[in-house]
């Protein structure tokens, strides 16, 4: 009963450490700078292979402020992008589909920011955490 109660709480506490957003256990040293950043790069990732392909638009802050900040149609096989954005501002992002005259629109939103590291990369360094956003199709109707 002991052992389990151990092991249960191990878990619990490797879940919580690997699940905190900016870990510095999800740090790729590559992706690592010695000098600040003040603009990440969005990524986004749409769903490809459909023969309209999705208008993808960028608004800064929610979706109700309405401040459109960029938008493009894309179509074809590559199904990451990536948009320049200055840090610490709330992006939501929306990718229209049109498959079969029906419209579908997927929403999503980030927060790119930055935090310093001393202990995982040889030097200390500053990565960007919180931006990446998923538009593809969960199910259509």
């Amino acid at each position: 009963m002991m052992k389990r109660f151990f092991l249960l709480i191990f878990t619990l506490i490797i879940v919580f450490m690997m699940s905190c957003e900016g870990s510095e256990f999800s740090v790729k040293c590559s992706d690592c700078t010695v000098d600040e950043p003040y603009e990440a790069t969005l990524k986004y990732q749409i769903d490809t292979g459909f023969q309209n392909g999705a208008l993808v638009q960028i608004w800064e802050g929610k979706l109700e402020d309405s401040i459109l900040i960029y938008s493009r149609h894309l179509s074809g096989y590559i199904s990451i992008f990536e948009k320049t954005v200055p840090l610490n501002r709330h992006y939501t992002v929306t990718a229209t589909y049109i498959i079969d005259d029906k419209t579908y629109i997927v929403v999503d939103s980030a927060s790119p920011k930055t935090k310093r590291t001393t202990s995982r990369c040889d030097d200390a360094c500053y990565y960007v955490y919180g931006n990446e956003v998923n538009l593809k199709l969960k199910y259509m109707k």
